[in-house]
């Protein structure tokens, strides 16, 4: 039974050939405090055991969809899939890989008792291949603590739709921690779908900053895994440079109505854009074993005005000569490696 103090929750949760961490990600969901959920799983024509692990899952609150693979570029259309099957008043956000912490619901959802709140968000943890996670805050969840009320709020509306615009803003609002109220989703014409570009959410919450108030919250909503298959990671090139195209034509859209000043002053965000990139590309390379390759990328992500990149770059473009990578590094220093150790 559902009602206004007490409203159902529809989980998406997209997944592909994601065995080894779907049972986590529904365990997390089964542990939740609130319990007035329903859990929509779409798979997206997994080829590993992913449908025998959810089958062992009896409760009636899990429904479980099979399509055949449409492939992250469709990501949009399979989460509208799920919402028209989906009967919550409340949209949650959890893709297989990932988890939440026992208390993300019950901390969430008397938020939207304000009728002007259209969607809900929190601080994200990332973990490794085996759950873990990290010990270090990452730069996105340093770099949010910073942000102005008004921007974490979107109070008055539209206080955040700049910053969504910027390339900081692609990493604002942590996916796995969000939850988004049904009519305004519809309101917007559901999950946004733009061509090239693979995930549906900035795209999504830059037009509901346009329709209502956030609720931020300074607690972890969500886990993020970081593996080395993730498809953030194995489509991270068209991940970065559509959007930027994306981005450019809706600041200068009529309808936003930014001035000059905030426009450039949001262009400048994506000049570094292509040395983040590059680092990322170069280290994903050096777990592929492929040194030349991996060099050949962090030289292209050498930028003086970005020195923890610099710094980076250089380690691994030395590390591809001994035939080593960046991830005991980045287990050193708190953060998640892509891979397990060995």
């Amino acid at each position: 039974m559902s009602d206004n103090s007490n409203p159902l929750v529809s989980i998406i949760t997209p997944t592909y050939n994601h065995e080894k961490f779907v049972g986590a990600c529904i365990e997390s969901v089964l542990r939740q405090s609130y319990q007035n959920w329903e859990m929509v799983i779409i798979d997206d024509g997994s080829t590993d055991r992913t449908a025998e692990v959810i089958s062992q899952y009896r409760d009636s609150r899990i429904r479980y969809f099979y399509q055949e693979n449409q492939g992250i570029e469709a990501l949009a259309h399979t989460y509208n899939r799920a919402l028209e099957i989906a009967t919550g008043s409340l949209i949650a956000i959890l893709e297989g890989d990932d988890a939440w912490p026992s208390n993300k619901l019950v901390a969430q959802v008397p938020k939207f008792h304000d009728p002007d709140v259209v969607l809900a968000f929190g601080e994200e943890t990332d973990m490794d291949v085996n759950g873990r996670p990290a010990k270090a805050k990452s730069r996105t969840g340093r770099k949010r603590k910073k942000l102005p009320r008004p921007t974490l709020f979107n109070d008055p509306v539209r206080s955040s739709t700049g910053y969504l615009l910027s390339m900081h803003g692609q990493s604002f609002i942590p996916p796995a921690t969000v939850v988004i109220r049904r009519s305004s989703l519809e309101a917007i014409g559901e999950f946004q779908y733009v061509a090239g570009i693979c995930p549906t959410d900035v795209p999504t919450f830059l037009r509901l900053s346009l329709l209502g108030k956030f609720h931020y919250a300074q607690d972890v909503l969500g886990f993020r895994r970081r593996h080395f298959s993730s498809a953030t990671l194995r489509f991270l090139q068209p991940m970065s440079t559509t959007p930027q195209d994306f981005m450019f034509k809706q600041i200068d859209s009529p309808e936003l109505a930014l001035g000059e000043a905030q426009r450039e002053a949001i262009k400048k965000t994506w000049r570094p854009r292509t040395s983040t990139r590059e680092f990322a590309t170069g280290r994903l390379f050096l777990i592929e074993h492929r040194w030349a390759n991996a060099r050949h990328h962090f030289i292209r992500a050498i930028h003086p005005g970005q020195p923890r990149v610099l710094a980076g770059a250089v380690a691994g473009w030395l590390l591809s000569w001994v035939h080593s990578d960046l991830e005991g590094l980045f287990r050193l220093a708190g953060r998640v490696p892509l891979k397990p150790s060995e």
